[in-house]
């Protein structure tokens, strides 16, 4: 893994700092457990019910979190551009896919926090659904902790029909006590 560059350090503080803004202010974002989290690596996981919830996640985490996403999310130059910045790597979806599980490894045996939801994909309808075996073979291959989390609101503001986030809700996103599994 390469090491964090200072303009790209400095394009994720700022990015992260005006996603703050963003959720605060539009949403009365509140974060509980913070006191669970520690600088030390593992693996965050999370429901997932809207386009929101790694941004929410990621500004939530007073720590540096990398995030495995869908590769269509980086169809365009912009989004591209920003999701490497904000250290959100592609995943193919829908297929067995060993380059993004070697990634994981990498990362959570190198001590970083890495982000993933274990629904694979959106709620439909905002409920939790069955997480994915991959999670479970991150946590035995690399022994790391699990780090759970919770996000609220989001479903509401940005649900999978949406084009757009409705300009005003709640959030809050809630951190568990970590897991030794």
């Amino acid at each position: 893994l390469s090491p964090v560059q200072p303009q790209e350090a400095m394009i994720r503080r700022f990015a992260i700092f005006v996603i703050t803004i963003w959720v605060k202010l539009l949403y009365h974002h509140k974060v509980y457990g913070v006191e669970h989290l520690s600088e030390s690596g593992g693996l965050l996981v999370s429901n997932h019910c809207s386009y929101l919830d790694p941004q929410i996640l990621a500004v939530s985490c007073p720590y540096h979190v990398d995030i495995l996403a869908r590769e269509t999310l980086f169809k365009t130059r912009f989004s591209a551009w920003l999701f490497r910045h904000l250290k959100t790597h592609s995943v193919a979806r829908g297929k067995k896919n060993l380059g993004a599980f070697k990634l994981a490894f990498s990362l959570l045996k190198g001590g970083k926090k890495l982000l993933i939801f274990p629904e694979g994909t959106r709620s439909e309808d905002g409920e939790l659904k069955k997480g994915e075996l991959g999670v479970g073979l991150m946590v035995k291959k690399t022994g790391c902790m699990v780090i759970p989390a919770y996000v609220h609101g989001t479903y509401e503001i940005w649900d999978k029909s949406r084009k757009f986030p409705k300009l005003r809700g709640r959030t809050a996103c809630v951190f568990g006590s970590p897991l030794d599994l």
